[in-house]
Order: C-alpha cells, then sequence, then structure tokens
C-alpha cells in the first residue's frame, strides 16, 4: 500500500482520536455560537454598512423673492454628514440595483414633492411630506436586528431637520409680521399726533388772515371816506398818516409772525414727510402679506390693508406727503405777501403809506392822493379776499388730512387684528407634531404585517423562500446525508466504486429535490415569483447538486458518526456565514472572512440573482463555483472510497487484524441497503 493511498484509508479508529476530532468540530462551533448569542452586538458595524439615499426633491418656489427652496437637501445632508452613518447619496437605479444586489442594506428616497408638502403647514389642508425607506430581506432575513434601532433614530434626525424648518419659519414670519405692523402703527400714531398740531397751528394762522382781511376792508372804508369829506382833509391827513403808520409797523409784525408761522411749518413738514416717507417705505413692506393674503384666499382682509396703505403709498391723490407740501407752499406765499414788496398787498401798502405823506405834506394834492389811496385800499381788499380764501381752503385740507390719519391709525390698528390665521389648527398643529411620514418597503419581505393597527400581527410573504431554499433546504440535506448511506451496493473485487457512490449520490438528490420543491410550493403560495421559473429552477438544481456531493464527501471522508458531526457542523457555519441569515455587513471580521469559503454562500448568490433576473459577474461565479465544488466533491468522493475498498483485498503482514475488521464494518455501513437504514437498531 502506497503512501497515498494509506492517506486516503485513514480513519480515527481509537476513542482519543475520534474524541479529538469530535471536540475540534464541536467546541469551536459552541465557542462560535455562544459569541453570536451573547457577545455578538451587530449595531458595531454600523459606520462600516452601506445605505444609499435618494434625493428626487424638485424644490418649491413660495414667491418671496427667496427663489427655490429644496428642503430635501437639507436632509441628505444631515444623512451624509453623519459620522456613525455610511449614507451615499445617489440615483433612484444606482439604490434600486444596489439593494438587489446587496450593496445597500437598505435606501432612503425623498420624493419630488417633499419641499412642496412641507410648505403646506398653514394651507386649509396641509399635505405631510413622505421619506420611503426600501429593505431587501434577501440581504439577511436577521438585518431588522440591525435596522430595527437605526432607523428609528433616522426618522428622529429627518423629522428634526424638518421641524426646525418649521419653527425658524413660524417664528420668523411672526416676528417680521409683528415688527411691521408695529412701526406702521407707531409712525401713523405719529403722523396723527403731527397732523393735529399742524391743524392747531393754521387755524390761528387763518384767524390771523381773517382778520388781516376784516382791517383791509376797514381800510378801504376810511379812505372812501376820505375821498367824500374834504372838510376834515387836514385834520384826516395826519390821521391819515398815523393810522397808515401804524399799519405799516402792523404788516412788518404780521409779516415776522407769518414768517415764524412759515418757518414753523417748514420745521414740522421736515420732522413730518421724512416721517412719512419712511413709513412709505415700512407699507411697501406689507406688499408680500398682501400678496400672501390673496395667495391663501384672505381677499377681504387684503383690501382692507391696501386700502388703509393708500393714504400713504406715493402718488395716491390723498397722500398725506403731498397735502404737507401744499400747507408748506401756503403758508410761504402769505408770508412773502406780507414782506415782500414787490407782492399786492406789500405794495399797495407801501404805496398807500407815500401817498399820506405827500397828503399830510400838501393838501393840494389831498384829492389826488386820496384817489391813489383808494385805488390801493382796493387792491389790498382783493389781496386779502384772495388770501382768506385760500387760508380756507388750507383749513379743509388739513382737515381731510386729519381725517384720514386718524382712519390709517384705525385701520392699521384693525389689519394688525386681521393679521393672517391658521384655518386648519388641528392639521396644521399634527403636521408640525409630526412633519414626515415615513413609508416602508421590502423588495422581498420575511414577514409583512396583517392589520396596520396591529403591528405584531404579522404572516409570512415571500422573502420566505431565501430561509425555506437555502437555509432549510441545506438543513435538510446535511439530514438525507446523515440517514442514508454514502454508498449503495455490496463490495466486489472487480466492480469499480462509481456505481455505489454514485447509486447513494442519485438517491440523496432525488430526495433532496423533492424536499426542495416542496419548499418551492411553500414559497411559491407565500407569494415568491422568481423573474424567470426555468432558471429558478435550474439553479435549485444546480445547488441541490452541489450540497449532495458535498454532504456526501464529508461523510465519505470522516465516516458515519464523525461525518455527519461535520456535516451539521459545517451546515451551522453556513448559517452564520452565507449572507442570508445575517447581513454580510454585520458579520464579525474572521466569520465574514469564511464567507466566500463556503457553498453556501454562493448558493445564496446564484439563488438571490436567478430570483431578481441578474445575471452578472456573480451570479456565474457562484454557478461556477457550485459546479466545480460539486463535481470535485463526487469525484473525491470515488477515489476515496475506491481506494479504501481496495485496501480490504490488499494482504499487508504489517496491517493490524483489528483495523482491518474496523475497515470492513465502516465499508459495509455505508453500502448497506436503503430499507436497511430505518430497520437497524
Amino acid at each position: 500500500m502506497n503512501r497515498l493511498e494509506r492517506l486516503l484509508m485513514w480513519r480515527p479508529f481509537s476513542t482519543t482520536a475520534r474524541t479529538l476530532i469530535i471536540l475540534a468540530l464541536v467546541v469551536p462551533l459552541l465557542f462560535s455560537g455562544l459569541f453570536m448569542w451573547a457577545m455578538w452586538d451587530p449595531t458595531g458595524s454600523v459606520p462600516q454598512t452601506r445605505l444609499a439615499v435618494v434625493n428626487e426633491d424638485k424644490g418649491v418656489d413660495r414667491g418671496e423673492g427667496a427663489g427655490l427652496e429644496k428642503f430635501g437637501d437639507d436632509v441628505a445632508k444631515g444623512l451624509t454628514s453623519r459620522d456613525y452613518l455610511d449614507f451615499t447619496q445617489v440615483s433612484a437605479e444606482e439604490a434600486r440595483d444596489g439593494l438587489l444586489k446587496g450593496k445597500y442594506l437598505f435606501t432612503v428616497t425623498i420624493p419630488e414633492d417633499f419641499s412642496e408638502n412641507v410648505v403646506t403647514v398653514i394651507d386649509p389642508e396641509p399635505k405631510q411630506a413622505e421619506i420611503l425607506i426600501d429593505y431587501n430581506d434577501y440581504n439577511g432575513t436577521n438585518g431588522a436586528v440591525l435596522t430595527s434601532g437605526l432607523v428609528p433614530k433616522i426618522q428622529t434626525e429627518v423629522a428634526s431637520q424638518v421641524a426646525k424648518t418649521y419653527a425658524e419659519q413660524v417664528l420668523s414670519g411672526i416676528n417680521q409680521l409683528g415688527d411691521g405692523i408695529r412701526a406702521a402703527a407707531d409712525g401713523s400714531k405719529q403722523l396723527d399726533d403731527g397732523v393735529g398740531q399742524l391743524k392747531d397751528g393754521a387755524g390761528r394762522a387763518i384767524d390771523g388772515i381773517n382778520q388781516l382781511d376784516d382791517g383791509a376792508n376797514q381800510l378801504h372804508d376810511g379812505t372812501t371816506r376820505l375821498v367824500s369829506g374834504t372838510g376834515e382833509l387836514n385834520d384826516g391827513a395826519y390821521q391819515l398818516k398815523d393810522g397808515l403808520n401804524q399799519l405799516s409797523d402792523g404788516t412788518d409784525r404780521l409779516a415776522d409772525g407769518a414768517r415764524q408761522i412759515d418757518e414753523g411749518v417748514n420745521k414740522l413738514t421736515g420732522m413730518l414727510i421724512p416721517v412719512l416717507e419712511g413709513v412709505e417705505g415700512a407699507a411697501g413692506q406689507l406688499r408680500p402679506v398682501i400678496d400672501t393674503l390673496r395667495s391663501v384666499g384672505m381677499h377681504e382682509q387684503a383690501d382692507k390693508i391696501e386700502n388703509s396703505l393708500g393714504r400713504i403709498m406715493p402718488g395716491s391723490d390723498t397722500n398725506v406727503v403731498n397735502d404737507l407740501r401744499r400747507l408748506s407752499a401756503g403758508t410761504g406765499e402769505l408770508h412773502a405777501n406780507l414782506s415782500d414788496p414787490n407782492m399786492p398787498y406789500r405794495n399797495g401798502l407801501n404805496r398807500l403809506v407815500d401817498g399820506a405823506s405827500r397828503l399830510a405834506e400838501g393838501t393840494d394834492t389831498l384829492k389826488d392822493g386820496a384817489n391813489q389811496l383808494n385805488d390801493g385800499t382796493g387792491r389790498l381788499v382783493d389781496g386779502t379776499s384772495q388770501l382768506a380764501d385760500g387760508g380756507a381752503q388750507l383749513g379743509d385740507g388739513i382737515g381731510r388730512l386729519k381725517d384720514g390719519s386718524e382712519e390709517l391709525s384705525t385701520k392699521l390698528g384693525d389689519g394688525a387684528k386681521q393679521a393672517p390665521a391658521v384655518k386648519s389648527l388641528d392639521a396644521s398643529s399634527e403636521q408640525i407634531a409630526v412633519p414626515i411620514l415615513f413609508q416602508e418597503a421590502n423588495l422581498h419581505p420575511t414577514q409583512v404585517v396583517v392589520d396596520p393597527a396591529d403591528p405584531t400581527v404579522k404572516k409570512p410573504s415571500s422573502g420566505f423562500s431565501i430561509l425555506g431554499l437555502i437555509v432549510i433546504n441545506f438543513l435538510l440535506m446535511a439530514v438525507v446525508s446523515i440517514l442514508l448511506p454514502h454508498a449503495i451496493g455490496r463490495r466486489h473485487k472487480a466492480s469499480g466504486p462509481v456505481g455505489p457512490v454514485m447509486s447513494a449520490w442519485v438517491r440523496m438528490f432525488g430526495i433532496n429535490v423533492s424536499l426542495t420543491a416542496l419548499l418551492a410550493f411553500v414559497s411559491a403560495s407565500l407569494g415568491w415569483r422568481p423573474s424567470s421559473w426555468i432558471v429558478a429552477i435550474l439553479a435549485l438544481l444546480i445547488i441541490d447538486a452541489a450540497g449532495t456531493s458535498i454532504f456526501q464527501f464529508f461523510r465519505i471522508l470522516f465516516g458515519r458518526v464523525i461525518g455527519a458531526l461535520f456535516n451539521v457542523g459545517f451546515f451551522a457555519m453556513g448559517l452564520f456565514v452565507a449572507g442570508a441569515v445575517w447581513p454580510l455587513s454585520t458579520l464579525p471580521g474572521p466569520l465574514a472572512a469564511l464567507n466566500p469559503l463556503h457553498p453556501m454562500s454562493h448558493a445564496r448568490n446564484l439563488f438571490v440573482r436567478s430570483v431578481d433576473g441578474i445575471y452578472d459577474g456573480t451570479f456565474w461565479l457562484a454557478f461556477t463555483v457550485l459546479v466545480v465544488a460539486g463535481l470535485v466533491a463526487v469525484g473525491a468522493s470515488i477515489v476515496i472510497y475506491d481506494a479504501r475498498r481496495k485496501a480490504l483485498h490488499i494482504q499487508d503482514p504489517n496491517e493490524n487484524e483489528r483495523q482491518r475488521k474496523e475497515y470492513e464494518r465502516e465499508i459495509r455501513e455505508g453500502e448497506e441497503p436503503l430499507e436497511s437504514v430505518f430497520s437497524r437498531s
């Protein structure tokens, strides 16, 4: 017997050897199980778990000069900037492809109308903004252990960002509206006070003008009597001279008073006009409020505020600033008439004084002077009458200005009380309290909620297929390899090893295919629908063939007892590392390193790709690995079985008789007929 045959013939005969092998297989498995159960915290892998965010938000333009606002950008930036989350912003197509292929544990999608719905908080029918979260249980049915703690944090993060936006907008709007109304109300109050003072001053000016008009009329009457009373010419001439001198002095004092009035009016208008112009500027800031009221249907309130603003808006016929400017011009004209010798009144008065002087100096010119005086007083009466008429008009204008300022103050107060209000308080409050509605979807859900009102009641769904057709299927293949013989047929020296090995393989494969068909039927009844039934069936046949070959190989290599234990341990290891139960991104480093080495990993990849209709490099790699592994396992099983059969017919004087009998017993146990497996004690 050569060295190769001795190596292939090696079997653990002693109790110590078998115990050590069992311990070598079982103890690491137990430690792995204890570690996975008690020590493994999958949340520690969150920073390395790849996630995707899709921002399809088109933004919203509210027409207030702010331009296009995209609240979805803030949400996406908030997610990608978190150190403990490995979020990547991708397109919708990339996110779905990555979720199907296991690149991302889950994806977050911000829809197109996100910003549009965010700003409806004060609308009569506000709409809650939605965010979509998509999962895929084909990437690990136990991924909920990680996502159940991670997704609420993400939801809280997103909701807090949107709630902050709500709070900033509401508070900023309230402050701006309140400041504008208060400033306008204060300005209108100052305007009302100033107009009141102006009205008082104008009243006194009008009284003076009326008195001046009365004096001019009296003067004219006197000059008339002067013409007709020549008998008292001399005395009258001196009296007239004295009276005219007094009139001239009074006119000077009146001119000085008119100058003071003019300066006072100019000073008052100089203070009021900038204030009113400031109010005009502030009134312009209320235009967006009027537009906002019209946009939400509050046309009556908008019309009231707009009518009130008309009293202070530039270009208005009732503009207060224009009235003040006319008042300033009127007082200036009054002062000019009293002080300017070129004006009718002052010019006539001067000539009257000159005439009286000449009358006093010479009675010869008395008649001519009296006539000139009479003419001058006539013109004086005309001038003072015009001045009185202008003063009356000025009084009327100031009265209207006073009425307008009072109405402005009242309307602004009413407008402040009628500021925009939220129509649907309950709906808007609910939207502010819960600003985001999170919708969840699963490409291949293992379970679905039966009643949304009770999320604890669930039923299996199409995602069960990965558990049934991969996890449970491999477990059943391991059990079948334990219950059935690894070779069927009797030992004959002339017979070859292929027949017994392949007979057992065909029977095990047939049973495995039957069990797989049953699991596929159960999965289909739960909604499992592969993209191509032909490809899916072919993939399942390849998985069954490879699993049958590998489990048979371990049975032949290690024997009935130890091989059975090894197959169970091999399945348990695949349960952890294949990615069907635990997402690959959550596995500890040592277990993750075993993923590409275990056939269950490639079986899972082949199954998932065939169901989703993705025939990429991963699909063909899994296909090739399973085919090669199955063929190699069958070939190795035949070679090992043949070497051990031949060893029973080799006469070797150094061979221990007990070992020969043990070989023979083990070989026969693997070759016994199928029905004897279930009848032995």
